[in-house]
């Protein structure tokens, strides 16, 4: 049926007005261009793949020259700095601190007052200590009398004996008195003996209420204050912590178990603080521990290094990173550690060295020849984590792989 050109007006303003119609249009219309561009990329997919059979580009990979440089080997670590001598002055007497005339950073000589206790009692202790020796030499000097005494009359018996004019019985009465006064002479000297000790213990004990200084240096900490009660057995009763000398310090580092065969006497270090960041301070290692340590389950050995620290920048307690140098090699053919750890994935692996702290041995490389890949043995020197010391197997000039493009890399 043909249709009036008012019915079709109609109709397409009806189309026009139905906005459902519309929104399905616009729909269809993008399904239909996701469509195409999933086809597009199949398309290019398989155009890609199909090439690349064809093709079979080869691998690049990435090398570098074998070449002469120094090289140095090194152990890192972290330390924590402290004088050399560090000593803490407790109080061995309970009492109460009546002065002190010094200050925390002080310098101070050997002998020098730090602080005093009252002294009272301890005057009153050494007045009868001197009463008890003189009541024992008073003692001592009667007994002395006494046996002179019974020595006079032990002569007289003995000769009157000798005349019959004395029984035996009476001679030995008197001997027995003999006797006995010269146990009390021996008793008297050993009573004296025990009251002078006695004296000398306790003057000692009032010569310890002037506490002094044992060493020269510096006074670092202080926490003795007049009025303040002391007992010889308290956990607190640190008075004082002094140093030496802090001009010589030392570093106190714990090293690695791995690390620690590569460590010995004598070798030189560097280090740094934060509070000098971009200052490198030297170091030399004094002695290394037998004794370990275990942390975690994480073995260290204490190692000590000395420092100098002429201008006092450096502090007791700063931690450090430490750098030791264990070993070096001049004018060396080097390669990159990378070099070492690079397996082609089409190669049957070969064990290698993986790191510092390891003795000298052989390693697999790989160069180029003829533009193919092949291995090479080489006999290690020196190392860190990033160059290798070669002593055979190759030459300067001549390039070693450390990765490729392909898959395979330094493992």
């Amino acid at each position: 049926m043909k249709m009036t050109d008012h019915e079709s007006g109609g109709a397409a303003s009806a189309i026009a007005q139905d906005p459902s119609a519309k929104a399905r249009s616009s729909g269809t219309k993008r399904r239909w261009s996701l469509l195409l561009t999933g086809a597009a990329l199949l398309a290019a997919s398989i155009w890609f793949f199909a090439g690349a059979r064809s093709g079979q580009p080869e691998a690049a990979y990435t090398s570098q020259l074998v070449e002469r440089g120094n090289l140095v080997a090194r152990v890192a670590t972290t330390a924590v700095l402290r004088p050399r001598t560090q000593i803490e002055i407790s109080s061995e007497l309970k009492g109460t601190i009546q002065s002190v005339p010094v200050r925390q950073n002080q310098r101070i000589r050997r002998g020098d007052i730090l602080a005093k206790l009252d002294s009272t009692v301890f005057e009153y202790e050494v007045e009868r200590g001197e009463a008890f020796v003189e009541t024992a030499q008073a003692s001592l000097s009667d007994a002395g009398i006494s046996l002179k005494e019974a020595e006079r009359k032990l002569a007289r018996a003995r000769a009157l004996r000798a005349k019959n004019a004395l029984s035996e019985q009476k001679l030995e009465d008197v001997q027995a008195e003999y006797d006995r006064a010269q146990n009390r002479v021996a008793t008297a000297r050993a009573d004296l003996s025990v009251k002078q000790v006695e004296l000398r213990l306790k003057r000692f004990n009032l010569s310890r209420t002037t506490i002094r200084s044992p060493i020269d240096g510096v006074v670092l900490s202080r926490s003795a204050e007049p009025g303040k009660t002391m007992f010889a057995s308290s956990d607190d009763g640190v008075l004082f912590i002094l140093a030496e000398d802090l001009e010589r310090m030392e570093l106190i580092a714990k090293i690695n178990e791995a690390d620690i065969g590569a460590v010995a006497q004598g070798q030189e270090a560097s280090f740094t603080v934060d509070a000098y960041p971009d200052r490198t301070f030297r170091a030399a290692i004094r002695d290394v521990s037998f004794a370990h340590k275990n942390d975690d389950n994480l073995v260290t050995y204490e190692a000590n290094l000395d420092v100098r620290n002429s201008g006092l920048k450096l502090r007791p307690g700063m931690t450090a990173s430490v750098s030791i140098k264990t070993d070096e090699a001049e004018n060396a053919l080097l390669i990159p550690a990378s070099a070492l750890r690079y397996r082609p994935q089409i190669m049957e692996e070969e064990p290698i060295l993986k790191g510092p702290g390891e003795p000298r041995d052989s390693a697999l490389v790989h160069v180029l020849e003829n533009g193919k890949l092949k291995p090479v043995r080489v006999r290690l020197g020196v190392r860190n984590w990033e160059k290798v010391e070669v002593l055979s197997g190759l030459s300067a000039g001549q390039s070693v792989i450390t990765g490729d493009l392909t898959g395979a890399h330094a493992q």
